[in-house]
């Protein structure tokens, strides 16, 4: 922070390589992190921490562990849907999980074989909450998924084999959506008027969107907004212009009315301290 501790001046950090850096007269900063990121910002910066309790509270909540696996097939595997969701197996280990038919999104099929001979087709498959199955060695982790998840939601997968694969395990990388953490997580403008935060887990408040929860789109629109609050605060200089935010289609009527019983209900148990039961 500058000397009266009211704007970011600079930034220091560590490359790759274990170097320090530093960057210098600074318009502005966006702290696009999450938790683990903010404990490393705010445990550096004193000053920070005592300038905006909400990033200290923020750096506070907790994250969740992520295994990232890419597969390479020898034949091409046809789906119902390129995007889709693990659920409910128990060989999960308390996870959940996604794979992502990478030649179905991605036209470019030699980019995805990185220059290698084009053999079939090419999967992302994440799993959240997984410090279960992080534990598990690469070559187990790719065999649950060959030989249990995936042939599960399509029966081709049981003839494929894997030509090449990745596994990746991202310690406490990705947002922790907890009951009771809405309240600390970070606002997209903090107490210093040249500092916002970016990611699926900042609190937008009046311009607050649609897409919620653990969500590329979500973090999308805050990267939006954070740069839209600094160009309305005048720190940018010249650039005021804002960045138009497409709102989300409206819900499906199920889910309105779905919520409006459940809002009524919280309401009837409030005289009782029982309007939020998944909250303790």
């Amino acid at each position: 922070l500058d000397e009266a501790g009211e704007r970011v001046a600079g930034v220091s950090y560590m490359d790759g390589f274990g170097q320090t850096k530093h960057l210098e007269d600074l318009d502005a900063c966006v702290l696009a992190l999450g938790s683990k990121g903010m404990k490393s910002v705010v445990g550096g910066s004193p000053a920070l921490a005592r300038k905006c309790e909400e990033l200290s509270k923020a750096a506070a909540l907790q994250a969740i562990d992520v295994v990232s696996v890419r597969l390479w097939l020898d034949s091409t595997v046809r789906t119902t849907r390129p995007a889709n969701v693990f659920s409910r197996f128990e060989e999960l280990r308390g996870a959940g999980g996604s794979f992502f038919m990478l030649d179905q999104l991605q036209p470019d099929h030699a980019s995805l074989w990185g220059g290698a001979e084009v053999q079939g087709s090419v999967l992302a498959c994440d799993f959240y909450n997984a410090g279960a199955i992080a534990t598990l060695s690469d070559e187990d982790i790719v065999a649950l998924l060959m030989e249990t998840l995936l042939p599960k939601a399509s029966p081709d997968f049981a003839k494929a084999k894997v030509v090449d694969s990745y596994v990746g395990r991202y310690r406490d990388a990705v947002s922790w959506f907890s009951p009771g953490s809405f309240r600390s997580r970070p606002p997209i403008q903090t107490s210093i008027k040249n500092l916002v935060c970016a990611g699926d887990w900042v609190r937008m408040g009046e311009r607050e969107h649609g897409a919620k929860g653990l969500c590329q789109e979500r973090a999308y629109v805050s990267g939006l907004e954070a740069a839209n609050a600094l160009a309305r605060s005048g720190v940018l200089g010249a650039n005021k212009k804002e960045h138009q935010v497409l709102a989300i289609r409206a819900d499906q009527p199920q889910v309105v009315a779905a919520r409006a019983a459940n809002k009524n209900l919280m309401l009837l148990l409030k005289p009782w301290g029982l309007d939020s039961p998944w909250v303790r």
